[in-house]
């Protein structure tokens, strides 16, 4: 895939992205086989931090005051909507999560009967949604080539916003562009600049104790 490429064609990572994305699919389905629907089922370290990333990405509700839309991109065993539900309770009227894992799409249906719940297997929104999110979504990269996968982040949101009525927001471990172990550390910066050729409002949230940042994005 060449630059010229991705520069006509910005959906160009997309239509690649399953064929670089296998290795994630089957890291995060040997995950949930180890460790079950729990923090460390997708790589994170405990449930507070993961508590605590889904109430930053929340902010992007905080001004909302009535019935609102969600989708999901990344939601593993469906644990954003865990969080949510109590917290908005009636105001959630429908929450859409897509994954690429199909062993965490088949967790996520058999422990969430909740009517609003619908989980899809996909790497990109298909519905629109008030508000969209993708958290820790983009953290694996493993093997990729890292102008590949930058390129694969930029469509990927691109194509959520423009699936979203609202407000998107996603984060990622905090760096500038590397990758180490398999992850993939992302230059706060550039992310803030693509969005604000996305949205007319773009806020970067790095107020809280974990190594990451939160993009806001809103129409």
């Amino acid at each position: 895939m060449t630059d010229d490429l991705l520069a006509d064609d910005p959906l160009a990572a997309l239509r690649r992205a399953p064929e670089m994305l296998k290795p994630v699919v089957r890291a995060f389905d040997k995950r949930l086989s180890e460790w079950g629907a729990t923090a460390r089922g997708v790589y994170w370290r405990n449930e507070q931090g993961q508590r605590l990333r889904f109430e930053v990405l929340a902010r992007a509700l905080a001004h909302e005051s009535g019935p609102f839309t969600v989708n999901d991109l990344g939601c593993g065993y469906g644990a954003f909507f865990d969080y949510l539900a109590p917290e908005f309770e009636d105001r959630l009227t429908r929450f859409t999560g897509y994954d690429i894992a199909p062993l965490m799409l088949a967790e996520a249906k058999a422990r969430i009967k909740d009517p609003r719940a619908r989980f899809v297997r996909g790497l990109a929104a298909t519905e629109d949604a008030d508000y969209s999110f993708a958290s820790g979504t983009f953290n694996m990269c493993l093997k990729a080539d890292l102008a590949e996968w930058t390129a694969y982040i930029e469509a990927s949101l691109a194509h959520l916003f423009g699936k979203t009525r609202k407000a998107m927001a996603f984060n990622m471990l905090t760096g500038a562009g590397t990758a180490r172990e398999g992850l993939y550390y992302a230059d706060p910066a550039h992310f803030v600049l693509y969005c604000q050729k996305l949205g007319k409002k773009v806020q970067l949230a790095v107020d809280y104790p974990l190594l990451e940042w939160t993009i806001f994005v809103h129409r």
